[in-house]
C-alpha cells in the first residue's frame, strides 16, 4: 500500500496527496506534517521506532471542509480514490488520482462564494500584446482578450483571478514577469511549460475540444497571444480536472471598447463591490443591492 501511495505522490509532488483508506483520507510524510500544522490534526504512525512514518487523516464525509482549509492556506489538494470495490480486490484495492484541486479550479457550491466569480486565468506573451485567457470552471464561463502591455496590469485586477498560469522561467527571473503587478495578493501562480501559452498549439487544443475547424465562429478569428493563453488553461483543465469539460461550449473574445472599463483606483474610490478602509463586503454598493427584494 505504501508503494502505492509513493507512487501517485512520485506524481503530484507539489499537492498534499489524499489517500482514500475505506472511510477516512489519510495522508503521510510531509503531507500528515503540513495537515497536522494547517488542519489541527493529531500526528499517528503506523509504526514505532526509529522507522515510523507521520501519519494524519479525517473522514472522508468531512472533506470539503478540511480541502477548503488547505486551499485558503494555500495549498493544491491531489484526491486519490478508491476506484475498486475492496469487496472484489484480490489483494490491493486499485486507487487513482481523480481530481486536482486548486484555487482556480474549485467547483464545490459550499467552498465558493457564490456572489463572486472564481477565475483562473492565464498570460502569454506575443510580439506587441500580451494574451489573456479567463475561465470560472463552475460556471463554464471562458473568455480572451489580446491585451496591449501597459493595461495587463488593469486588465488583471479587473478579473482579479484565484490562480494564474505563466510560463515556466529560471528562478531569478521568475518575480520579473510583468503580470504580476497586476495580480491580487493570495492569487496562486502557477508555472507551466512555455510551449503550452503557444498561439498555435492553443488553436489546434481548443478546436479538439469545441469540435471546429476554427475558432472563427467564436469571434476569435482576429486574435493572437491570447488563444496561446487560453489553450494553456485548457491544457491545465484537462490535466486537474481528470475528464472531459462538456459544460464549456464556448469561448468569447472580450472587446474593451463594448463597454466603460473603470480602472482599478476608480472602482476602488467607488466602493463599488469592497470599501476602500479593510476591503470588506459590508459597506460597499454591492452590500446594499444584495438587500433589495424587488426586480426594480
Amino acid at each position: 500500500m505504501m508503494r502505492q501511495y509513493m507512487a501517485f505522490k512520485k506524481q503530484h509532488t507539489d499537492a498534499v496527496l489524499l489517500f482514500r483508506m475505506g472511510d477516512f483520507y489519510e495522508m503521510f510524510y510531509e503531507d500528515a506534517e503540513v495537515a497536522a500544522r494547517v488542519l489541527g490534526l493529531a500526528l499517528t504512525s503506523r509504526e514505532k521506532g526509529d522507522n515510523a512514518v507521520p501519519m494524519a487523516g479525517f473522514p472522508f464525509h468531512a472533506a470539503d471542509t478540511y480541502i477548503k482549509r488547505l486551499i485558503e492556506a494555500g495549498h493544491r489538494v491531489a484526491v486519490c480514490e478508491q476506484v475498486q470495490d475492496p469487496a472484489e480486490a484480490k489483494g490491493l484495492v486499485a486507487r487513482d488520482v481523480t481530481r486536482v484541486i486548486t484555487p482556480g479550479t474549485l467547483t464545490e457550491e459550499n467552498i465558493l462564494d457564490g456572489r463572486a466569480n472564481n477565475f483562473l486565468a492565464a498570460v502569454s506573451q506575443g510580439r506587441d500584446a500580451f494574451g489573456l485567457a479567463w475561465v470560472d470552471l463552475s460556471t463554464g464561463s471562458f473568455e480572451v482578450e489580446d491585451v496591449a502591455p501597459e493595461s495587463l496590469g488593469d486588465s488583471l485586477r479587473r478579473i482579479s483571478p484565484a490562480e494564474c498560469l505563466l510560463p515556466d522561467a529560471p528562478p531569478d527571473e521568475q518575480d520579473a514577469h510583468p503580470a504580476q503587478i497586476g495580480l491580487r495578493e493570495g492569487c496562486l501562480i502557477t508555472r507551466r511549460p512555455p510551449w503550452e501559452f503557444a498561439a498555435q498549439d492553443g488553436s489546434r487544443r481548443l478546436n479538439e475540444h469545441f469540435g471546429t475547424a476554427t475558432l472563427d465562429g467564436f469571434g476569435c478569428a482576429d486574435l493572437g497571444p491570447s488563444i496561446g493563453a487560453a489553450g494553456a488553461v485548457l491544457s491545465y483543465l484537462e490535466e486537474t480536472q481528470k475528464g472531459r469539460l462538456e459544460h464549456i461550449t464556448r469561448i468569447s473574445p472580450f472587446r474593451a471598447g463594448n463597454y466603460l472599463v473603470l480602472d482599478r483606483t476608480t472602482q476602488r474610490s467607488l466602493e463599488l463591490v469592497e470599501t476602500m478602509r479593510g476591503a470588506e463586503q459590508q459597506g460597499s454598493l454591492l452590500s446594499v443591492l444584495d438587500r433589495t427584494e424587488t426586480p426594480l
